[in-house]
């Protein structure tokens, strides 16, 4: 930017910053900023009303521009120096900033505009000045004088997002900027930054005219079509981005060839060269610059979802085999930067920036196993870094790499690195760092190693100094939930849960645990005895958690009798009684109704139970006081009715009734369940069972795509539509620009499917830039009638009199009429202006019309053509035919005829019926199968009269003829 600024010259505003800087005491330096603020008040004429001159009082119309400037910049610096607390004090200045910002100097201009930046973000500022803060953003946008556009495209950068009247007075002034081809790049750089910054404030204002954000985003996206200079580039992807995300995601499509093209340019290097690809000004040290990079990379994960992903997102499988290969190859050359050796700390950095951006968009792209293996190995190799943050990101990008790829990249970790999660596990200190190896290890988990991972899990809670209580409660959730999806023994599971348990302490939010592993016990006879066995190891040993005490209070009450052998009622009542003065009071809720149960089973224990609940008679708690006195009176009661109550009243517990439980099915005993259980363990806070996958743009499913219902297609387009129906070849659409050919072609030995190659040609004067296609089906969910493939798409970039290809495939799963095309977007820039093309390609059921003589070489005789015809109207009647008249273009016989044999029918040799035609031909569809079509046409008087037949019924009969007549009228 250029400026006569020439700062030095404000010598007051020096002065007064020195005084400040050099006060030693803070009264010192209040004095001095009240006194300036008395001066510039002065100056200003503030609180003058008379004298008033051009509508501002006093002598401020005797100021000239310096002064009034100098007076601003140090209204300014009072506000900054005073930590932004001043606000109400320099609100006196707000008209002359406005005053200076009409200034046709820049530094006066320049002043004027950083002054309101930084109190913008005040809604009495906005207030107060908003609407000539407006008006003068108006003068400046439309000025001539680049410096000028220049402030006032920061100032809407900086203060978008404070004034939604920004965005809706300035966003087309912004967009003219955007827009236009005379713009210098350092203004459509800015303008692209103020674009972004006012959508933010207000998207709508985008997305409430869809011609406009149709026209808006086309422009917008013309915008990467510099292959020379990547500048303008890294100002619009945050642009490009914002708009995938959150407006239109589907409209940006497009756009997955041309930034896999860039992005392929920036990151594979020519062995050797220190340049990427050509591309000035892009690489940093001979890496790729990362701010490109990584930008193109969060865009294509907005508008590429996962491989299992099933909303109507784009994925690898839509991807033309040239872009695919493009992005893996990046992918493959991101690890070669990555693993480069380096002892320079920001090339590290580069390094790590590439590598973690590319391998986590790898998954999406279906690797290879070698690339697996390569990712793996990259990212494992990090894992010994001194850097936590690398560490950190290693094990991020780990776990989404095995929670999208699966199986393989699990695997791979599995086969050669889990001694090293182990170790580093049982050796890191960061917090953030082990929670990311527990949840990579939690990922990793299967029934081979299950074992093992929960035992380096138990022994860091026990080995572990870590004193973050969230993170061992939460391995130990994840421990729990390990053992029980996994385990297929019953001793090992029932040691583990309790050894979990014993390792918890009050500070851990465990119910969860000890409360499903009572489920598991009550629901499996088989584990009943052992976890007794077990649990009467454990509550005699000193300051055990309370944990085992509520798991054995509730276990031991309802299977007591299982143990008696080992040990008699009495000495459980003692070994809870010894607990009961140590635990919460829930717990001794629990153990009250133990004692209960065990008195069941012993009546001879009713002195010491009756007395140990005449202790809480009189408990401040009053969950234990009623408990207590409700058991008493169930005691008294029982001794003077003589009826068993607490027989009835403490029944066994019955098994849980859920859904199935993979556990149950594998331990033994499982037969014995009456029921089975489904519920997992309730996760706690920042626990999930699976690592969260990559976002991805969200689309809304729909049975039928808009876009191709709703948007009107160019003039002409009927006549290539016409010829694509009847020949194989020829010129689908011409205009001043391009002239498109096509060329179709069926696949051998499977007719259904449909090669199509567009071939655009330049026909200006000048280049092409900018190329994008789409392919809009009609239907892309719910059994759609066709699934377009493609192959290649076209370059970018077309020179004079030059041409590129654009090939794909049409896969007719059913018929469809012909308004259910597919409709084909071209939207291209040459000469700095920006035009579209929105046109149809036919997808009828003719497309797959092949005749009978592949299959008999003499083809349909007249005596077979009427002997099928007889058949199929016994067979079907009226409901497998199909009868329509309208006026004919062909005026001929031979013409309709002609049309007809093009589009595949095999035409039936007779002489018999003057101006009929018979045809016959085989319709071959991916869902329905094949199906055998009669059709006859009879022309006279310029009408064209139609009648087909079909074995598939009417509705096929009606689509083959609205072909027909689509074809001839």
């Amino acid at each position: 930017m250029v400026g006569n600024t020439n700062y030095n010259s404000m010598k007051g505003l020096q002065l007064f910053i020195a005084d400040l800087r050099g006060s030693l005491h803070a009264e010192d330096r209040e004095k001095r900023i009240q006194s300036e603020m008395v001066n510039i008040r002065k100056q200003f004429g503030a609180g003058n009303s008379t004298d008033s001159v051009n509508g501002y009082p006093g002598t401020a119309s005797t100021l000239n521009g310096y002064q009034r400037k100098k007076y601003v910049a140090k209204l300014a610096y009072i506000f900054i120096a005073t930590n932004t607390t001043r606000i109400s004090d320099v609100m006196f200045g707000l008209d002359q900033c406005c005053e200076l910002m009409a200034s046709n100097v820049y530094s006066e201009k320049y002043i004027a505009y950083m002054t309101l930046e930084l109190l913008y973000s005040n809604p009495s500022v906005c207030q107060q000045v908003g609407d000539r803060v407006i008006a003068q953003l108006k003068k400046d946008l439309a000025s001539m004088t680049e410096n000028h556009v220049a402030l006032a495209l920061n100032f809407l950068g900086v203060t978008g997002k404070c004034d939604p009247n920004l965005t809706h007075e300035l966003i087309h002034e912004v967009f003219q900027v955007l827009r236009s081809p005379t713009s210098a790049q350092i203004l459509q750089k800015k303008s692209s930054l103020a674009f972004l910054a006012l959508l933010r404030n207000d998207s709508t204002i985008l997305t409430q005219d869809a011609r406009r954000k149709q026209l808006w985003i086309q422009r917008i996206m013309g915008l990467l079509d510099d292959s020379t200079n990547y500048r303008l580039m890294v100002s619009v992807l945050p642009l490009v981005e914002y708009i995938a995300r959150e407006v239109d995601g589907a409209a940006c499509v497009k756009l997955v060839p041309q930034l896999s093209e860039i992005l392929h340019n920036c990151i594979v290097h020519e062995r050797g060269s220190g340049r990427a690809g050509g591309l000035p000004d892009s690489t940093y040290k001979n890496i790729p610059s990362p701010w490109i990079v990584t930008k193109i990379v969060s865009i294509l994960n907005i508008l590429i979802g996962s491989p299992s992903s099933s909303n109507g997102e784009i994925t690898f499988t839509n991807i033309d085999q040239g872009t695919l290969r493009k992005l893996r190859m990046c992918v493959t050359r991101a690890i070669d930067i990555g693993t480069q050796p380096t002892a320079d700390m920001l090339t590290r950095t580069i390094q790590n920036t590439i590598l973690f951006s590319l391998i986590n968009f790898a998954s999406k792209l279906d690797p290879s196993a070698d690339a697996i293996r390569n990712s793996v190995n990259a990212l494992t190799s990090l894992l010994s870094s001194n850097e936590i943050n690398t560490r950190y990101l290693a094990l991020d990008c780990l776990i989404k790499l095995c929670s999208v790829s699966g199986k393989g990249a699990q695997d791979e970790v599995r086969s050669g690195h889990m001694d090293q999660l182990f170790h580093i596990l049982l050796v890191e200190r960061d917090t953030s760092v082990v929670r990311k190896i527990v949840d990579l290890l939690y990922t990793l988990t299967d029934a081979g190693n299950v074992e093992s991972n929960v035992n380096t899990l138990l022994k860091y809670m026990t080995d572990s100094k870590q004193n973050d209580y969230q993170l061992r409660s939460d391995i130990a959730v994840k421990v729990a939930i390990l053992t029980e999806k996994f385990a297929t023994d019953t001793t090992w599971y029932v040691i583990v849960s309790l050894r979990l348990l014993s390792l918890s302490n009050a500070s851990f939010n465990n119910n969860e645990i000890w409360q499903r592993l009572c489920q598991i016990i009550v629901n499996n006879e088989s584990l009943q005895k052992l976890s007794c066995d077990h649990l009467l190891q454990y509550l005699p040993q000193p300051n055990i958690s309370e944990a085992i005490v509520k798991a054995g209070a509730f276990v031991l009450g309802e299977y007591a009798e299982v143990a008696s052998s080992k040990i008699s009622y009495g000495e459980i009542f003692n070994m809870f009684a010894d607990k009961y003065f140590s635990v919460s009071n829930l717990c001794r809720a629990m153990i009250l109704t133990t004692l209960m149960k065990l008195y069941r089973r012993d009546p001879s224990l009713v002195s010491a139970v009756i007395k140990f609940f005449q202790l809480e008679l009189n408990s401040l708690d009053l969950e234990l006081q009623t408990r207590s006195y409700e058991y008493l009176k169930i005691i008294q009661l029982e001794k003077i009715s003589g009826v068993k109550l607490v027989d009835i009243l403490f029944e066994p517990m019955v098994p849980f009734s859920r859904k199935k439980n993979p556990l149950l099915s594998r331990l033994e005993g499982a037969s014995l369940s009456a029921f089975d259980l489904t519920d997992s363990l309730p996760s706690v806070k920042g626990i999930s069972n699976a690592p969260t996958p990559p976002p991805t743009r969200k689309v809304k499913p729909t049975a039928h795509n808009s876009a191709n219902n709703s948007q009107p297609l160019s003039p002409g387009w009927r006549d290539g539509f016409k010829r694509m129906l009847i020949h194989r070849q020829g010129v689908f659409y011409s205009s001043t620009f391009l002239k498109i050919f096509f060329r179709t072609a069926a696949i051998p030995h499977q007719s259904e499917l449909l090669e199509v190659t567009l071939t655009y040609v330049n026909t200006s004067e000048l280049p092409i830039t900018s190329l994008l296609t789409e392919i809009v089906p009609y239907k892309t969910e719910e059994d759609p009638p066709y699934i377009i493939k493609v192959i290649s798409v076209p370059s970018a970039g077309i020179a004079k009199g030059e041409r590129t290809a654009h090939i794909f495939e049409i896969l007719t799963r059913q018929g469809s009429p012909l308004g259910q095309s597919p409709i084909l977007n071209i939207n291209f820039k040459c000469g700095g202006s920006v035009d579209g093309l929105k046109v149809k390609i036919p997808a009828g059921i003719t497309n797959t019309i092949t005749s009978g003589r592949l299959e008999n070489r003499t083809g349909v005789t007249l005596a077979q053509f009427i002997q099928r015809w007889k058949a199929l109207g016994q067979a079907l009647g009226k409901e497998g035919e199909n009868h329509a008249i309208v006026l004919a273009k062909q005026s001929s016989l031979e013409q309709v005829q002609s049309c007809v044999e093009r589009m595949g029918f095999d035409i039936v040799e007779q002489k018999m019926v003057e101006n009929t035609i018979f045809a016959a031909g085989i319709v071959r569809t991916k869902n329905d199968g094949n199906s055998g079509c009669l059709m006859k046409l009879r022309c006279k008087s310029g009408e064209l009269e139609v009648t087909c037949k079909t074995t598939q019924g009417h509705f096929v009969s009606e689509l083959i003829v609205g072909c027909v007549l689509e074809s001839v009228s």
